[in-house]
């Protein structure tokens, strides 16, 4: 079992987030894209973590369990991964919605997740994402963010800690 940030897998997680206005956005307004509602989370890493450049096939494990994520309108919210243990672990998000700005099309979402750990040490992964369509065959239809997390420092894991700057991806889409 591990819990690493939005790789946890054994302690249900708690965390706030704060939304800010984007590069994209004009100064003083709120980009369009609103994070306000109920979203699900789930984040996998490659296994092994360190991957060369090569065209064969790597699988991918999980590396969080999945998630049930409330965002109210002031953009402040929780994620909460239902585990066995009952322990809860909370993490700190600063996150930022950028709506396209040309030449790109994709609305994109920079998180900056924390846990203070005490003696002025932190738990920390970084997350970027791009809101795309859910089904690639159908990409009217329901809208999902997808991309990268890298987990920017020492894993708190108790059991198989992954090192520094492992990085995998993440799905955040609407719960509808």
């Amino acid at each position: 079992m591990r819990f690493n940030l939005i790789g946890l897998v054994a302690v249900p997680v708690v965390f706030a987030l704060a939304v800010t206005t984007s590069p994209g956005s004009a100064a003083g307004q709120a980009p369009a894209f609103k994070l306000e509602g109920k979203w699900k989370y789930q984040s996998f890493r490659p296994e092994p973590t360190s991957l060369p450049a090569v065209r064969d096939c790597r699988l991918f494990k999980a590396w969080s369990p999945p998630g049930d994520v409330t965002i109210d309108a002031s953009g402040k919210g929780t994620l909460v991964f239902k585990l066995e243990g009952g322990t809860d672990l909370t993490l700190d998000l600063t996150c930022v919605v950028s709506d396209p700005v040309a030449p790109a099309t994709a609305t994109r979402l920079w998180v900056r997740a924390v846990k203070p750990l005490g003696g002025g040490r932190e738990f920390t992964n970084e997350l970027q994402g791009f809101l795309v369509p859910q089904d690639l065959a159908t990409p009217t239809g329901k809208q999902v963010f997808r991309g990268t997390i890298v987990q920017t420092s020492a894993d708190i894991a108790p059991k198989d800690p992954q090192p520094q700057f492992t990085t995998g991806f993440f799905v955040l889409e609407p719960a509808m």
